[in-house]
């Protein structure tokens, strides 16, 4: 029984120690920007990878399975999607032009189920995917473990709420 309590005692150890290990920081630059919150980047250790963004989803560019799933969670049509996914796309070109400098700070887990290096991105003091949330181009979308600024993504959230920004506005610049 003892032997049992302190091997739980050392698996538990492990885990925590495991979750504790936060990311770290790598100096990037950008090489595209592939949607609201996917881009491919230089960045040291890593070479050419394809970033996630972590805690934020942007609409979709085309009509695809995720994109069904925002047109219910944000109450939009599919073309209402697409056109913000477009919208998201270019204003993160905007904040993003190719060959900018960037920080890349990972998180607990590196990659997702799809091979996509997942990062918060940094140009100076700024944290891209918190300016996405605030401007309304995106929405938290967490998956524990990555959750080291999730309060900063829920405030800026609520301001686009508050203001009607973006995905949870009404106005699109659509005829009907």
């Amino acid at each position: 029984m003892d032997i049992i309590i302190k091997l739980m005692k050392k698996f538990i150890v492990l885990l925590l120690l495991s979750w504790l290990s936060l990311g770290a920081i790598y100096r990037g630059q950008v090489i595209k920007i592939s949607d609201g919150d996917t881009i491919h980047a230089w960045v040291e250790s890593f070479g050419r990878v394809k970033i996630r963004l972590i805690g934020i989803d942007a609409p979709e560019l085309e009509p695809s399975r995720h994109a069904f799933r925002q047109t219910r969670r944000w109450h939009k049509s599919m073309r209402q999607i697409e056109y913000l996914g477009w919208k998201a796309k270019q204003y993160l070109k905007s904040l993003l032009p190719r060959y900018t400098r960037i920080k890349v700070e990972t998180d607990v887990q590196l990659y997702d189920d799809y091979g996509r290096l997942l990062a918060y991105i940094w140009k100076g003091d700024i944290l891209i995917n918190e300016v996405m949330v605030r401007e309304g181009y995106a929405s938290v979308y967490t998956f524990p473990p990555n959750v080291k600024y999730v309060e900063r993504l829920i405030k800026a959230q609520k301001e686009a709420q508050l203001k009607r920004k973006g995905i949870w506005g009404s106005d699109f610049g659509l005829d009907y």
